[in-house]
């Protein structure tokens, strides 16, 4: 008795140091979840609670469905698509809605869908046309953009500042109304002197009418923004804004150039700073004068315009260039701006003038290109027109918001009905621009296939029917392991609990990041995901429960269980990845939303049965309470073989 007393408590020192150290499993799976609640609540700027971001299905709005073609009825190849794709994404995202779905549907359709109340029928309609192609004299410039603005920073400013005033369009109009009914003077605006004042309106009647929009709509809109910027900006500083833009644009008429010395003597002063910080869609509703004269309005704002907004073919406009990407990084490391401005003219000749554009060797510079256009008819007879009265000068190409050249006319560049386009192209950037200018900037013909308003009525009934289909099937499942395990019940609780704590500032993190939007399917895959997490605690539990069996502890019963249960939760769970990303990458629509639910759910379930379930159930089995019968339903049919029994073949210690 002796040295087996002293060798007891050894055994209990070696086997205490086995024991599982549970602290850094639950700080580690706090850690995480305090990132993923972090990042959520970054996402909504920590204004509100964070909630995923739904899609069409549940909370309704429009569906568009285009069909691209190339002349002589040719479809598109995959490459050209992905491209109308894209370009018509950006669009989407001009016109105000919040993270819209773009995708390709076989190989000449292009399914656009628009979540929420924002959408609208007659703005996603403009999404697929064609880029408006203006040809316009320069007036003045290029002019040097002094702000060294990011135009991406702008564009990305313009969705917010759309989501605000939608909220506000329906109180500003009844203030608006009742402004013109006590002040019916405020309607006239001066359309003689067109750069004395920011309200000078200059809408063309003739344009709205063809857009199939009402022009004493359009004025009103107009003069209500300018009324409301003339009050942001004080009238103080808009009689020195007039004084200034006049000074200026007589001095350019007269050949002189203008430098940053000369501003305080045109009456700059510093509150010039303030148009600085408007918005793109306050720049818009500006004189164009102003816009280009003005030294603190850039080039992120000009180009942050909604596309369309310098669209009218008989107005005065100002845009910037478009500067290749090398040219933005030289720029940058010089701390000067690679954009200039240009005060353009009234078109003369349109994107519809064109009839082909075509990449050719530029003959005035080796190893560079060129871009041959070729005109109609009636726009060969424009062109001759708007080439012979600017000989010598420049004519810009616009697209949409951007200069994407501003060559200088020679003499005889009006003869023929075709002319090129120089300006020391890479093949990459002549190949561009004739595509820009073949089919606008879409890089092939769209017609609107079918426009459709989605109700979220069906698509939130199915869901709550699939809700509860989810809460019956785990109430179910938590109500069989009560019943069959027991107080183990109470982890399987518990650890389902902790995993929707973890996924849900997940998924809404996902939506404020990268724009993942949940469907219904997706919410299927959350459901379907329930039962593989249940899987993986009962795949543990039994192989626990066959260690109780063969006569263990619950202490010693669960090292020995997890060892050998974590290989079959791996192997089962790396299978459901596998098939979650196949068919995530195969299949379209909402179908990737099922698969990217699936795969996500199982991912976290890996994450809480390794940091939350296993340690639980580790740290509980230190005490007595697994070993009881009663609250325990691991030693049902337990196999007992007592010491006293002889086994067949054997011989007993007292027979000996």
């Amino acid at each position: 008795m002796g040295p087996k007393s002293k060798e007891l408590p050894r055994r209990r020192k070696k086997v205490a140091r086995k024991q599982l150290r549970v602290a850094p499993y639950f700080v580690s799976l706090l850690v995480v979840a305090g990132l993923l609640w972090l990042a959520a609540f970054a996402g909504t700027g920590f204004k509100s609670f964070p909630i995923p971001k739904l899609g069409l299905d549940l909370q309704g709005g429009m569906t568009m469905t285009l069909k691209a073609s190339l002349p002589n009825n040719g479809t598109p190849d995959a490459a050209r698509l992905e491209q109308a794709r894209q370009i018509i994404e950006d669009r989407v995202n001009g016109t105000g809605v919040a993270e819209p779905e773009v995708y390709v549907e076989g190989s000449d359709h292009i399914v656009v869908n628009v979540a929420g109340k924002e959408a609208n029928a007659e703005k996603l309609r403009e999404v697929g046309a064609p880029a408006e192609l203006r040809f316009r004299e320069v007036l003045a410039g290029p002019g040097e953009d002094y702000t060294q603005q990011d135009p991406e920073d702008f564009k990305k400013e313009t969705q917010k500042d759309k989501d605000d005033k939608d909220k506000d369009k329906e109180s500003d109009k009844d203030s608006s109304d009742e402004e013109k009914a006590d002040n019916p003077s405020d309607d006239k605006s001066s359309k003689d002197d067109k750069s004395e004042s920011p309200s000078d309106d200059k809408s063309s009647k003739d344009d709205d009418k063809d857009k199939g929009e009402d022009p004493a709509d359009v004025d009103n809109s107009v003069k209500e923004q300018r009324k409301k910027l003339e009050k942001k900006l004080g009238k103080e500083l808009i009689g020195a804004a007039e004084q200034f833009v006049a000074q200026a644009e007589a001095m350019v008429k007269q050949g002189q150039q203008l430098s940053p010395q000369m501003f305080p003597q045109l009456g700059y002063t510093e509150d010039f700073a303030k148009f600085g910080k408007l918005s793109p869609d306050e720049v818009a509703v500006l004189a164009p004068s102003w816009q280009y004269y003005i030294p603190n309005i850039g080039c992120g704002q000009l180009n942050g315009r909604t596309p369309g907004a310098i669209s009218e073919i008989k107005e005065q406009v100002v845009a910037c260039n478009r500067p290749s990407d090398a040219d933005i990084k030289a720029a940058k490391k010089q701390k000067q701006s690679a954009y200039t401005k240009y005060l353009m003219a009234e078109a003369k000749v349109v994107g519809e003038d064109i009839s082909n554009a075509t990449v050719q060797p530029d003959q005035q510079q080796a190893g560079a290109y060129a871009v041959g256009i070729s005109f109609t008819d009636s726009g060969a007879s424009k062109w001759k027109k708007l080439a012979t009265a600017t000989v010598g000068k420049n004519v810009s190409i616009v697209l949409d918001n951007e200069v994407v050249s501003a060559p200088t006319i020679e003499q005889g560049a009006g003869s023929g009905g075709s002319v090129e386009i120089t300006g020391g192209f890479s093949s990459d950037d002549a190949n561009l621009l004739a595509e820009q200018l073949k089919y606008g900037s879409l890089p092939a013909s769209f017609t609107v296939e079918t426009i459709d308003e989605v109700s979220p009525t069906l698509g939130l009934s199915q869901m709550y029917a699939g809700l509860l289909a989810g809460g019956v099937g785990v109430a179910l499942v938590i109500l069989y392991c009560l019943v069959y395990y027991r107080l183990m019940g109470f982890v399987v609780i518990v650890s389902l609990l902790v995993s929707g704590a973890v996924l849900y500032p997940a998924i809404s993190m996902l939506g404020a990041q990268i724009g993942f939007t949940l469907t219904l399917a997706g919410v299927a895959g959350f459901i379907v995901a329930i039962g593989i997490t249940a899987d993986s605690f009962v795949v543990f539990f039994e192989r626990l429960k066959d260690e109780v069996k063969e006569g263990r502890s619950s202490r010693s019963a669960v090292p020995r269980a997890w060892t050998r249960a974590r290989r079959t939760i791996l192997s089962a769970n790396t299978v459901q990845i596998i098939g979650a990303l196949v068919l995530y990458f195969v299949a379209i629509g909402a179908i990737k939303g099922f698969a990217f639910t699936l795969g996500l759910s199982t991912l976290f379930d890996i994450l809480v049965v390794f940091l939350f379930t296993h340690p639980l159930v580790s740290w509980v089995s230190r005490s007595r309470i697994l070993d009881n019968p009663f609250l325990s339903g691991l030693h049902t049919g337990r196999r007992r073989t007592p010491a006293s029994v002889s086994v067949r073949g054997a011989v007993s210690p007292k027979e000996s």
